[in-house]
């Protein structure tokens, strides 16, 4: 895009439909992009940041282009678009917002963007470096105005959102906003479906054909919108319909059993989702009804875990002191790190050759982790002394080269498969730390494959070009090891945990992972899992029925993403809450949209009929005393097939 200039390649339409005015737009990027810097993202891990990091922009006039549209219909906003430099900096995409607000008169407004939890942290300190002459200067007021009153709320899309922590899930999730019925915010993805068809020929454009081409293309695109937008509402009315009956079914189903068991948790449950309704920021110390926070558990407290929920065998139900408590609980940890140091050296380091530096860090690291054994052996000395009895002199003191290969002689695993050279007690830690080992790990196995799926669209998405590939490959290939670390520690902790307790009810919890349920998080699977929550949800209904179940599902969604046994459907845990907060949300939010649609098309016939009159108005101005056929004739070209006026109004009012 560097073979015109403006001055032999003006723009017809500069500033006067959807692309940004250049000279303005190009000297308020001048002055912000020196006052500030954009600080990369601290929450998502992937997305728009990252591409403008990749993106220098060096000997180019753009990087690509921003847009602004609406989210429940899709419609590009008057100068809702603009050119981006180096990538998605947050000078242009404030720019732009404000563009698209100049035009907007509204009681409340939804942004919706992908890095919205880092954007909007210090929007209102940048906007007031818009001048009063500035072309988008009212929509910053207006933004202001909504800012002041709290009346503008800032959401993520809802695929986009799972590559956020988990704050921010909750915080910004569109599913969890009152009043944005079925909408999923990823309308800008479909425009720009729409557009990529002509991205190899703007990029080879001047810079005023570019734009105008761009004026044209989205005018285009809008009057399409407006075109069909009728048969667009009323199949979404149909759709809307249908699924509120359904989700309301449900719902009032699932609150009738509930109550019948234990009316104080559902009133509860609706008291905190008002709280969290009415807190517009979402402050960390507000309780969220959609999440179970999992607390730090101490050395007491693990006790419970696998007695109360796990199946722990009555062999191991012992009682301990705090003391003898805490010396084997520091040995089974001392012995888990050591596992933990082993699998990162082998995915680490090279097992030989390699640099001197390389050699040199893979020394040390084995020499630490010998060290950590023979300090493992000196606690099993004192908590285990008869596992301690028969190692070998070279067991208990490793050297170097058997530091991956010695054993640790964890209860688990004791010398010989001897059970009787570990104490119950022992034995009985391991599985407890063992079953929050998995825990952990199954969340950490989760959190990778929500990158992976996320950073696998984006990629496809947004970057080309070998360099920026390459980057982002090695980015997919350190998820990727995670992902292995992360299946391979549960492996390895579930695996130590069947040698303890043996076959039981708990392997319906926890179950054998395979390579197959480490699938990354895309569109199908989302999709999947929220239908595999309202499944959830029936076979509870089923069970308070006496219903018999088969327990299959045409759902193929990897256990890890929906974890669920027998008996945790028929109590009312705080899981089960959860899942009825849920239930509730959907039910909501597609009445919602049955109510959106239903004012959406009122002011599609209220538009309709006012463009009638503007039309019916303008022909009737036109003097006509050339004759009654050329009367007739004007009157036809005035009135073009796809324009609303007063013959075609009725048929247009019949689709609702």
């Amino acid at each position: 895009m560097t073979r015109s200039k403006d001055e032999t390649d003006p723009n017809l339409t500069d500033g006067c439909a959807y692309m940004a005015p250049r000279v303005e737009y190009n000297a308020y990027l001048d002055v912000t992009e020196k006052q500030a810097v954009d600080v990369p993202s601290d929450c998502s891990r992937f997305g728009a940041l990252n591409l403008a990091n990749m993106k220098g922009g060096k000997g180019m006039r753009t990087t690509g282009i921003a847009g602004c549209f609406c989210a429940r219909h899709e419609f590009v906003q008057p100068l809702g678009l603009g050119t981006l430099r180096r990538g998605e900096r947050y000078s242009s995409i404030d720019w732009i917002f404000c563009g698209a607000l100049s035009f907007l008169r509204c009681a409340e407004v939804t942004v919706c963007y992908d890095i919205a939890c880092q954007w909007s942290k210090r929007l209102h300190k940048r906007l007031r470096d818009i001048a009063p002459d500035c072309r988008v200067f009212p929509g910053a007021v207006e933004f202001f105005k909504h800012h002041t009153n709290k009346t503008i709320t800032y959401v993520v899309p809802k695929f986009h959102l799972y590559a956020h922590q988990l704050k921010c899930q909750l915080r910004y999730a569109l599913g969890l906003l009152f009043g944005t019925g079925a909408t999923d915010g990823e309308g800008c993805e479909r425009v720009w479906a729409g557009a990529n068809p002509a991205a190899s020929s703007l990029r080879e454009m001047g810079p005023g054909g570019m734009s105008d081409t761009m004026d044209d293309m989205c005018g285009s695109w809008n009057w399409q919108k407006t075109c069909g937008i009728g048969d667009l509402l009323c199949e979404r009315m149909e759709n809307a319909l249908q699924e509120g009956a359904t989700q309301t079914g449900i719902f009032t189903e699932f609150t009738d059993s509930i109550e019948a068991e234990d009316s104080g948790r559902v009133a509860q449950a609706r008291a905190a989702i008002r709280k969290w309704e009415n807190d517009p920021v979402k402050k960390d110390d507000v309780p969220c009804p959609y999440h179970v926070d999992k607390s730090a558990l101490s050395i007491a407290e693990i006790k419970l875990l696998t007695e109360q929920a796990q199946g722990l065998p009555e062999s191991l139900k012992v009682t301990m002191d705090a003391e003898d408590e805490t010396e084997l609980a520091q040995m089974v940890l001392r012995g888990l790190k050591i596992e933990e140091d082993r699998a990162r050296f082998l995915t680490k380091h090279k097992p030989i050759g390699g640099t001197k530096e390389q050699a040199t860090a893979r020394t040390r690291a084995l020499n630490a982790i010998a060290r950590d054994i023979t300090s493992l052996r000196k606690v099993q000395g004192v908590c285990s002394p008869a596992i301690y009895a028969a190692l070998t002199s070279d067991e208990r003191e490793p050297d170097r080269q058997a530091a991956l290969t010695v054993k640790l002689y964890m209860p688990s695993d004791p010398p010989e498969k001897d059970v009787s050279l570990s104490s119950t007690e022992a034995r009985a830690m391991e599985a407890r730390l063992r079953w929050t080992s998995m825990v952990d790990e199954l969340d950490n196995l989760r959190h990778q494959l929500r990158l992976k799926g996320c950073l696998n669209k984006f990629k496809l998405s947004n970057i080309t070009g070998q360099r920026n590939n390459t980057r982002a490959r090695e980015a997919q290939d350190s998820v990727d090891v995670n992902v292995k670390k992360a299946a391979n520690a549960y492996r390895r902790h579930r695996l130590a945990y069947m040698a303890l307790v043996g076959t039981g009810a708990w392997e319906d919890t926890m179950q054998e992972l395979k390579d197959s349920d480490c699938r990354g998080l895309g569109d199908r699977l989302l999709e999947q899992m929220d239908a595999m929550s309202e499944y959830n949800v029936k076979q509870f209904l089923a069970g308070k029925r006496g219903a018999a179940s088969s327990g299959e599902t045409r759902y193929k969604l990897p256990w890890i993403w929906f974890n669920r046994s027998e008996e945790s459907g028929i109590q009312i845990t705080d899981e089960l809450m959860v899942e009825w907060c849920k239930s509730r949300a959907r039910a909501q939010h597609w009445v919602e949209e049955v109510r959106l649609l239903d004012e959406e098309m009122r002011r599609v016939i209220m538009f309709s009929e006012r463009m009638a009159d503007i039309w019916d108005s303008r022909c009737d101005a036109e003097p006509l005393d050339l004759g009654e056929k050329h009367a007739r004739g004007s009157v036809d070209l005035m009135l073009p097939n796809g324009v609303p006026n007063s013959r075609n109004l009725e048929y247009r009012h019949s689709g609702f």
